[in-house]
């Protein structure tokens, strides 16, 4: 008797306020991403672009995300358009595989990479590069 006790209180409650229920909302994509200090940010071709006032882009990232892989590509520039950084972060099944910070030079050369490697990743920095598209509207 003890257990049917709740069982009974909650076909009570809920035959009573059967009709009272607010309707379900529907669905709605969520709004971009607002800008960070000064930046507005475009999504398009499955990259995120984020520009400054003069339409330069600073930032740019793009990746993938499957069930059981990742990866995730972050380019930076300066405000004469120059790459001076990238950051790759990659997991895999076992785990993080790759989170590697790059720095480029004026001359666009790889001057410095700090972070770590699973044995076996050896992939150059410059293969996850992507270029940036010179007629970008946003």
């Amino acid at each position: 008797m003890v257990r049917l006790l709740p069982v009974l209180l909650l076909l009570v409650l809920s035959s009573s306020h059967a009709g009272k229920l607010p309707p379900v909302p529907t669905f709605k994509p969520a709004p971009p991403p607002p800008g960070v200090a000064g930046l507005r940010v475009c999504v398009q071709g499955g990259a995120r672009y984020q520009l400054d006032e003069g339409g330069h882009v600073r930032f740019l990232e793009h990746g993938h995300r499957f069930p059981d892989n990742t990866l995730s590509v972050t380019q930076s520039y300066d405000r004469a358009g120059r790459l001076t950084g990238i950051t790759v972060r990659q997991t895999g099944f076992a785990g993080r595989v790759l989170d590697v910070r790059g720095t480029f030079d004026a001359r666009g050369r790889l001057v410095r990479e700090t972070g770590f490697r699973a044995a076996g990743m050896g992939t150059p920095l410059r293969a996850y590069l992507r270029a940036v598209p010179g007629n970008l509207r946003c």
